[in-house]
């Protein structure tokens, strides 16, 4: 027990560092590693290992900093000698790769004599038509790099952390010159993955089909459609699609029957031999050659580690318990990567594997034991089973034993979950694990033999795959009028009675046989499919299962306003929550910029905060105007969240949607909160920026305005608009979100002086081009008192109302920092 404990505690003590907002001094960490010896001496091992641990992620902390481009030179061109590494993503028009800095190229970079810094590996956009950028090239080129940053956004994905844990020290692009030249090609490992990848492309099958070969068999998804994504997801089998520990698992599996089998071959010559020596070493080579296939990558990293651990335990022929075997995976896990537990995929990894380890066992020994007792014969229904299908029951149990206690970790991760996975996974498991991976793996080992024989093999697989896509089509395509519609994400804010009753049908499901009550699992299963997917509201109508639980789910303090200025980058949105005694309303205000079909930040940042606010459909939408930055994902947003009313401040619908236009003088009220637009009224402007829909928030006497991209022109309209502002309000606003960006020909001073804002908050990027907010801007609010508040220094920041009207404001880059950013 106490290496068990050593082992967690090594493990704690690593990813406790991830929690800190600054690194301690590389100097002082010689001192935790002395004291944590001496506390060894002592017997105080547990104690030891978690300041050793906490020693280590301070350690990895530094060195992976020290390879990252320096702020002080952010941004910086250099040309560069390097490796093309992984594989290429090729997109509408750009390439996408990683490039490794040749280790003799350790570069003192420009405008610093003294400092210089060796980059390792950087992540570059090639823009124009397709270079043919191909792994194992060495290229000079020259390129545009910035130091790696992400935005920061209450329950967003850390791109930053992301970046970190891959190893990438700066990301930029290639700039056109004459110094990009293609100096050589080399084998490498990502050569040879290319080359299967690229093989698979000649199947005579649908890309949906080579798309999963591919995923299952070199590790990249980028070629699976987000259309099929989801339906896979909504299945419940997205896991059986990814290089997994359950795959490294089957494929040592294989190989430890095929060792042993070989190694009992030689036995009838030679007269001797450790057919379960063998087997283990063929195992553990097959799993490292198959992760290294797949390339590596952090969570194929993480699976291997896993599986190693059970693999050397065999090998060694040593008797390992399931708590050190666990803590062993962990501290491994934890020594690769120090910030594994910021991804969901590590904890719904270990969570799978504590529930195969801990709850699996009791059902299985309740279930034997009620064998015994009854003849040895299983029953269903007081019916006996024959013994295969006892064991078909026992892997259904199972498969709920691993669903219920994941869904809470899905739940916590606003993460897709799929009601009929234990149901998918009983065929779909042995199907793809047995039937379709061996003929992937097969297909890419005669590759290296003949490419014919390959294609015969992977069109095999590609048979089977097609059938099953076929399959998860019919069944859960939302576009198919007769697929299953349930419910896809559980609010947040309501998770605690939802937990519970998953923790209450948890033990219902290990009680053993004859308990009453044990047969309350089929209501509560029923009743949490049915629980509400949106807020207490769902366009005016609301939920019978909302109504009965709002009581028990609203027990925290109401909020009567939430004004959320999140942080997108070059661009804006909004998102506004209101909460009275009959329920909540939620409003976006623009939804940042990107593209529809590709990266766009209404996936990346509105949606993820919507989620982790408890939020899956939305009262109303409103897009200020058609620029970009303000409007490029908003099909992303319609399709997500469906809200109930769409306001736009210029048509960008192209029939796919109805839609209103906001109108100066439009008003209404939610929960005691007033909103009027302000404009635009019924002329048209030219200008796009200035068809922006100006919305005016009121709640008691504070004021909010979202003025969109307005300019100097529109703000002097305004102006007499709001000359009777102070006789009926405060003398200043509360906040301004400012217009356009903070750019100099918004923010005029007459509107300026007007307002005073308390607040003022500039939504741009870090160090964009565009140069956004200027310093005449930010000298102006300064000269009113303002508050200043940007995106890019402050990440999301949030104005929080109470019912007295008092106001908080947190800003999420600030409270709650990292050491990475």
């Amino acid at each position: 027990m106490s290496r068990v404990i050593m082992l967690f505690s090594l493990s704690l003590g690593i990813f406790s560092v991830g929690f800190l907002p600054e690194l301690p001094d590389s100097t002082w960490l010689l001192l935790p590693a002395i004291v944590g010896f001496f506390l060894y001496v002592i017997n105080f091992r547990a104690l030891a290992c978690l300041l050793w641990g906490v020693t280590y992620g301070v350690f990895w902390g530094h060195y992976t900093l020290s390879y990252q481009l320096p702020e002080e030179l952010n941004p910086v061109e250099l040309v560069l000698k390097g490796e093309v590494v992984g594989l290429p993503r090729v997109g509408d028009n750009y390439t996408q790769f990683y490039f490794k800095v040749l280790p003799e190229d350790s570069l003192s970079l420009p405008s610093s004599e003294s400092l210089a810094t060796t980059l390792k590996k950087i992540r570059l956009n090639w823009y124009g038509p397709s270079k043919n950028i191909l792994p194992g090239q060495v290229w000079s080129l020259r390129v545009k790099l910035r130091r790696p940053r992400g935005t920061v956004n209450p329950g967003g994905f850390d791109y930053q952390a992301w970046l970190l844990r891959q190893g990438v020290s700066a990301t930029g692009y290639v700039r056109s010159s004459s110094d990009n030249e293609l100096l050589s090609t080399q084998n490498s490992l990502s050569a040879l993955r290319f080359r299967v990848r690229e093989a698979i492309l000649k199947l005579p099958a649908t890309d949906e089909v080579k798309s999963l070969i591919i995923a299952l068999t070199v590790g990249d998804r980028s070629m699976i459609t987000s259309e099929l994504w989801d339906n896979l997801a909504l299945a419940g089998v997205v896991h059986l699609m990814v290089i997994s520990g359950m795959h490294i698992g089957i494929i040592a599996f294989f190989f430890y029957v095929i060792g042993s089998g070989i190694a009992r071959f030689f036995c009838v010559f030679i007269g001797f031999s450790n057919t379960h020596y063998w087997g283990s070493i063929c195992s553990l080579f097959a799993s490292v050659l198959y992760a290294s296939l797949a390339g590596l990558s952090l969570p194929t990293q993480r699976a291997l580690v896993m599986v190693s651990v059970v693999i050397v335990a065999f090998l060694l022929n040593r008797k390992v318990s399931r708590g050190l075997g666990f803590g062993m995976a962990l501290s491994g896990v934890a020594i690769i990567d120090p910030l594994a537990f910021l991804s969901a995929g590590f904890w719904l990894s270990f969570g799978a594997v504590a529930c195969l380890l801990w709850l699996v066992p009791v059902y299985v020994n309740q279930h034997a034991g009620y064998i015994k007792n009854n003849g040895g014969k299983g029953a269903v229904w007081g019916l006996p089973l024959p013994t295969w299908k006892i064991r078909l029951k026992q892997f259904f149990y199972v498969q709920w034993l691993l669903f219920i206690p994941l869904t809470i970790l899905l739940m916590l991760y606003q993460l897709p979950i799929s009601w009929f996975a234990p149901w998918i996974n009983l065929f779909a498991i042995p199907w793809v694990s047995f039937f379709i991976v061996p003929l992937c793996l097969l297909g890419s080992a005669l590759l290296l033999v003949n490419e014919a024989w390959s294609l015969e093999v992977w069109t095999l697989a590609s048979w089977q795959l097609n059938y099953f896509i076929d399959l998860i089509h019919m069944i859960f395509d939302p576009n198919n009028s007769s697929a299953v519609n349930l419910p896809r994400y559980l609010p947040l804010p309501k998770i605690w009675p939802v937990c519970l009753t998953h923790i209450s049908v948890l033990i219902l499901f290990l009680l053993p046989r004859g308990i009453p009550g044990k047969y309350l699992i089929v209501p509560m299963l029923f009743v949490l499919s049915l629980v509400s997917i949106g807020g207490s509201k769902n366009g005016g109508k609301e939920n019978f299962l909302t109504s009965i639980t709002a009581p028990y789910l609203t027990l925290n303090k109401i909020v009567p306003l939430k004004v959320s200025v999140l942080d997108v980058g070059q661009g804006l949105s909004v998102v506004v929550e209101t909460e009275g005694a009959s329920g909540k309303h939620t409003l976006v205000y623009d939804v940042g910029p990107g593209h529809e079909d590709g990266f766009n930040m209404a996936d990346a940042v509105v949606i993820p905060y919507l989620r982790y606010r408890g939020q899956t459909a939305l009262d109303m939408l409103i897009v200020s105007h058609g620029d970009n930055d303000h409007a490029g994902g908003t099909m992303n947003i319609i399709e997500a969240l469906s809200p109930s009313q769409i306001t736009l401040g210029e048509d960008i619908s192209k029939g796919r949607f109805t839609f209103s236009s906001c109108s100066s003088g439009h008003t209404w009220q939610w929960d005691n909160v007033n909103f009027e637009f302000l404009h635009p009224k019924e002329k048209i402007e030219k200008e796009s920026n200035n068809r922006s829909c100006v919305l005016q928030i009121s709640y008691r006497d504070q004021i909010v305005i979202l003025p969109g991209d307005i300019e100097s022109k529109v703000e002097s309209q305004l102006q007499t608009h709001m000359q009777g502002y102070k006789v009926h309000h405060k003398d200043r606003a509360t906040l301004l979100v400012a217009p356009h960006h903070g750019s100099k020909t918004s923010s005029s001073p007459g509107l300026v002086s007007l307002l005073a804002p308390k607040h003022v908050v500039f939504s741009a990027g870090y160090k964009h081009h565009f140069g956004h907010p200027t310093a005449s801007v930010l000298q102006r609010y300064k000269d009113v008192g303002s508050t200043l508040w940007t995106t890019a220094d402050h990440g999301a920041v949030e104005f929080t109302w109470d019912q007295y009207g008092q106001l908080t404001v947190s800003s999420r880059r600030v409270d709650a920092k990292r050491y990475w950013y």
